[in-house]
């Protein structure tokens, strides 16, 4: 064997040897672990359904205050802007055109004033016990004097002193009917006759006072309500006919909101569902609200929209008619369920899925039920456990 055989025996076995040490170490290396993949939570969390519905601001409570009846104002007291409490006067008429209901309604005062106190008197006694005493003595009295007419009536022969005897005793005796009568009615109690009869008047006498006011009161030119005059259309000294326009006045808090939803979501609507209101002019704050009605009728235009009415339970400052506004109408709410990001769960046709679940190990495949699919949120009914790690997909 030559040299050059040799050394070429001698490198192979070192090869050999060597990889033999090498593949010898490395299967008894300890494998690395599966990286860890992205993973959430499962949480406890309320799940939320809603619907946006963009709208805008209306004034609910706005009035117009028209000429009471055609005549000239002598005073205008308000401008635009300014506030007015309910009842205060805005103008005032020339009094020619009041003088008469006024005089009306002082008459129709003094009638009802007349027939309370006639009605008030059938609550108590018709006479003191010394006005019937009295009474009593003059009715004696006057038997007193029939009697002694009667009996000069028998002895006196003369035809004319007996034809004035006569005389005085058909006077004696209707003086004494009289007051027999005046007693029986004091000593008595009312009948219901007489009652019903005072009510009838003190009634009909109230309703004359009531019309003569609200006669006199239509002929006063006041606020209806608290609020703040939107617009003027009156001039002092100016004439105007019955029924115009005078004054423009609305409730600046009155507001609620008119907003519009799809087709595919009027379906999901009912009255009473509760609602959170954004307004560009305050994104500073949320009003909370709720769906007070719902118009079965799509409005005119290219889109099938339908318009729906929010009312506001409170309106903050800085808000007014006409202003924009978005609406999130909660269509379901489940509180304190267990919950995944809807994102993380692969959408299904029924209410069961599967998910990845990491041990901290190795991914693990479980089937889950799902409850309410939320805007952000979905509720897990059965399958996970709350703090498990689900992977994201």
């Amino acid at each position: 064997m030559n040299k050059t055989v040799v050394i070429l025996f001698v490198v192979v076995a070192l090869l050999v040897i060597g990889a033999s040490g090498y593949f010898g170490f490395a299967t008894t290396q300890t494998p690395e672990p599966t990286p860890a993949p992205q993973t959430v939570s499962v949480t406890m969390c309320d799940v939320e359904q809603t619907v946006t519905a963009p709208g805008n601001l209306i004034n609910v409570n706005e009035a117009e205050v028209n000429m009471p009846t055609t005549g000239r104002l002598s005073v205008v007291n308000v401008r635009v802007g300014d506030q007015v409490k309910a009842e205060e006067i805005l103008a005032e008429l020339d009094p020619v055109a009041t003088t008469q209901a006024q005089l009306d309604l002082l008459e129709a005062q003094d009638v009802l004033e007349e027939a309370q106190k006639d009605r008030t008197n059938l609550d108590y006694p018709r006479a003191t016990d010394d006005f019937i005493k009295d009474l009593r003595k003059k009715i004696g009295v006057a038997k007193q004097v029939v009697s002694e007419l009667e009996t000069a009536y028998k002895k006196t022969e003369d035809p004319l002193a007996r034809s004035q005897v006569l005389a005085s005793l058909t006077t004696a005796k209707e003086d004494l009917k009289n007051l027999q009568s005046n007693l029986s009615w004091y000593i008595s109690n009312p009948t219901e006759s007489d009652i019903t009869a005072a009510d009838s008047e003190l009634a009909l006498a109230q309703a004359k006072y009531d019309a003569a006011k609200a006669v006199l009161d239509s002929l006063q030119i006041k606020a209806p309500f608290d609020g703040i005059v939107f617009a003027v259309n009156a001039q002092s000294g100016e004439t105007y006919p019955a029924e115009t326009s005078l004054f423009t006045i609305g409730d600046p808090k009155a507001l609620e909101v008119l907003a519009n939803v799809t087709e595919e979501d009027y379906p999901l609507l009912t009255v009473g569902q509760a609602v959170e209101v954004f307004f560009d002019a305050r994104p500073d704050v949320t009003v909370t609200g709720k769906v007070d009605r719902i118009i079965p009728k799509r409005n005119a235009g290219d889109r099938p929209l339908y318009n729906i009415y929010i009312s506001l339970r409170d309106v903050p400052d800085g808000l007014a008619d006409g202003m924009t506004s978005d609406t999130a109408i909660t269509i379901a709410k489940h509180a304190g369920v267990l919950c995944l990001p809807r994102a993380v769960v692969r959408a299904s046709s029924g209410s069961t899925t599967t998910v990845k679940v990491w041990d901290g190990m190795q991914e693990t495949a479980k089937e889950i039920t799902v409850g309410l699919r939320g805007d952000t949120y979905l509720e897990i009914v059965s399958g996970l456990s709350e703090g498990e790690q689900v992977v994201t997909r």
